[in-house]
C-alpha cells in the first residue's frame, strides 16, 4: 500500500527515531487518518492484549475510523479536528483496562501541521490489579438479544434489571467475549459529550 507520508524526511525521521526508544504506545496517522507508523511499544501492547494482527506491518494502512467503535468515533474525530484547528497538543485521560489490571492512559494528539499528519502518544498513568469483585452473574447483564451493553469509554457493563447500574466486569474484557454491543454510560455521555446551550 502506498502512503502519502514520507517517514524518511528529516523532521519525521527524527520523531520516529525518538519513538523507537520510547515506552509510550505511539503511532503516526497520515492526513487520511491511516496508520503510517507504530512504534515497538505499540507492537508489544498489541501482542500483550491479544491483538497480534495490529502489531507491526499489520497495523500500517489501517483507517483509524474503521477500528473505532461507534461510541468512540465522534470523540476522536472531534479531538483531531480541534488539534488541527488550534495547532496545539490535545490531551485526554482514558481508561483501557485488561481482564487482569485496571489501567488509565494519558493520550496526547500532536498535530504536525507542516507534515499534515498526527503523532499520537499514550502514556500509562495508573496500573493496578482489579479490586472490586462483581457478584452479579452473566444473566444480570444479558439483554433480550443475548448481548452485553458495554460503555465505549470506561468499559463498564449495564445491568439489565432496574434501577440502571453500570459495573466494571473484568471478565468481559477478553477477546473471547463476542456478544458485546457498545454504547455510553450516563457518566461518560455527560463528560465526553456535554450538551452545550446555544
Amino acid at each position: 500500500m502506498h502512503y502519502s507520508l514520507d517517514l524518511s524526511r528529516t523532521a519525521l525521521g527524527d520523531i520516529v527515531g525518538a519513538l523507537e526508544q520510547s515506552p509510550m504506545v505511539s503511532y503516526i496517522l497520515d492526513a487520511n487518518l491511516r496508520v503510517a507508523y507504530c512504534n515497538p511499544a505499540w507492537n508489544r501492547f498489541a501482542a500483550e492484549n491479544a491483538a497480534p494482527e495490529l502489531a507491526g506491518a499489520g497495523a500500517l494502512g489501517i483507517d483509524l475510523r474503521q477500528i473505532l467503535g461507534d461510541g468512540l468515533r465522534p470523540f476522536y474525530m472531534h479531538a483531531f479536528a480541534q488539534a488541527k484547528k488550534s495547532g496545539e497538543v490535545r490531551e485526554c485521560l482514558y481508561e483501557c483496562s485488561s481482564p487482569h489490571a485496571f489501567r488509565k492512559f494519558q493520550m496526547r494528539i500532536h498535530p504536525l501541521q507542516d507534515e499534515r499528519c498526527y503523532l499520537i502518544t499514550n502514556s500509562l498513568v495508573i496500573e493496578r490489579p482489579h479490586t472490586e469483585p462483581v457478584t452479579v452473574g452473566l444473566a444480570g447483564y444479558l439483554n433480550t438479544r443475548g448481548m452485553i451493553a458495554m460503555c465505549s469509554h470506561c468499559r463498564c457493563c449495564r445491568r439489565v434489571l432496574p434501577p440502571e447500574r453500570w459495573d466494571f466486569v473484568p471478565a468481559y474484557l477478553g477477546r473471547e467475549v463476542t456478544n458485546i454491543s457498545h454504547g455510553l454510560c450516563p457518566v461518560c455521555l455527560q463528560y465526553f459529550y456535554p450538551r452545550h446551550e446555544e
